[in-house]
């Protein structure tokens, strides 16, 4: 799906349609960015969205900077244009590691934004996103985990489990550890997946077949043939409540795992109940399974994320202690994103407008 320059910026402005305050993103340096539309081609674009009711602009001053700026919002036109585009991009058929889906799926599963989704999207109409399209969140304070991880993968035991609540930055964390382990594979565990879905992202991204992929003994075994092909790390994202015989399939993995070259790394969420658990203490005792607890940000992390050096003392602790350093929060804050901290947290709307307040952009 091809957008006009004039589109892409509707569908950027979108993305902060109802933030508090303007930031970066709303200036012409921040559109281009987000956007994707030469730098020179912007003001040429904002005048007519301008002109068309479609876009309004202002001068102001962005938090924590004493130079007044122009900033650009949508009209209510131009929110209504944005979300129609927005709906015929999020229904684009495509392909991801063999699968047909929407766009707007695929890009929530990956952490893309509409205009990052679509450009990734190859002539075949295959969804191939590379680690630097993936908008994972600045890793920060993770030092103590990534060399937990590296001291796991020179060891015997061959699975680690990293786990973390939502937002606090387990696929960020993944990544980075990935990109410096060649022949690494990343497989993802869909909301709602069953094993045959599981198996099928397997074969995907490893190309090793499942003979029978609603057979847990058959996906445990096929978990580690990729290591015997010269593969030296499989991620899992995404593990948390899932289906029994998904459960079951790791079981089988961890059980016939020790000794041999395989090295899987899974990413849970800190909720991921006991009965999804696949392994037990001794596993751990005895060096079978690494486990890795993902805590909040410290308070100098959480002004680095803050984008705020000039944040005050009290109005840190105050953040801090409520999101209680997790980045996803933190990110939300920065970009004044009242919608992502709803969506995800348990804040009540005063609590919501008092981190925003308290947090501030200094972009």
């Amino acid at each position: 799906m091809e957008l006009t320059a004039a589109e892409r910026v509707l569908l950027h402005l979108h993305g902060f349609w109802n933030v508090p305050e303007p930031g970066r993103h709303a200036t012409q340096a921040g559109i281009a960015e987000g956007a994707r539309v030469l730098r020179s081609h912007v003001p040429r674009t904002l005048r007519s969205l301008h002109d068309e009711g479609l876009i309004d602009s202002r001068e102001t001053r962005l938090r924590g900077q004493t130079r007044k700026i122009r900033v650009y919002a949508l009209t209510e036109a131009g929110v209504r244009r944005a979300r129609q585009l927005l709906t015929d991009v999020d229904g684009t058929r495509v392909e991801v590691d063999g699968r047909a889906t929407t766009l707007g799926d695929a890009r929530k599963a990956f952490g893309l934004t509409p205009l990052a989704a679509l450009g990734t999207v190859d002539a075949r109409g295959r969804l191939t996103p590379s680690v630097a399209e993936l908008e994972r969140p600045l890793l920060l304070g993770r030092d103590e985990d990534l060399a937990a991880l590296r001291r796991w993968l020179a060891g015997s035991a061959p699975v680690a489990v990293v786990y973390g609540s939502r937002g606090m930055g387990k696929t960020a964390l993944g990544w980075v550890f990935a990109e410096a382990v060649p022949k690494s594979v990343w497989v993802v565990i869909e909301d709602g997946a069953r094993l045959e879905d599981f198996a099928e992202s397997l074969v995907s991204a490893t190309g090793v077949p499942v003979e029978a992929p609603d057979d847990p003994g058959d996906v445990a075994r096929a978990l580690g043939r990729p290591f015997a092909g010269g593969t030296k790390l499989l991620i899992v994202d995404g593990y948390g409540d899932v289906a029994e015989p998904i459960v079951e399939a790791f079981v089988g993995f961890l059980n016939e795992a020790a000794g041999t070259k395989a090295k899987v790394l899974l990413l849970a969420q800190e909720s991921t109940p006991a009965y999804c658990r696949f392994y037990a203490k001794k596993d751990v005792d005895r060096g079978t399974v690494v486990e890795r607890h993902l805590r909040g940000l410290d308070l100098g992390d959480c002004r680095t994320i803050l984008g705020n050096p000039a944040i005050e003392d009290d109005s840190l602790r105050r953040v801090f202690l409520l999101t209680k350093g997790c980045p996803l929060f933190l990110r939300a804050i920065r970009e004044g994103d009242e919608a992502t901290l709803r969506a995800n947290s348990r804040f009540t709307k005063a609590e919501i407008r008092l981190l925003l307040y308290s947090g501030g952009s200094a972009a």
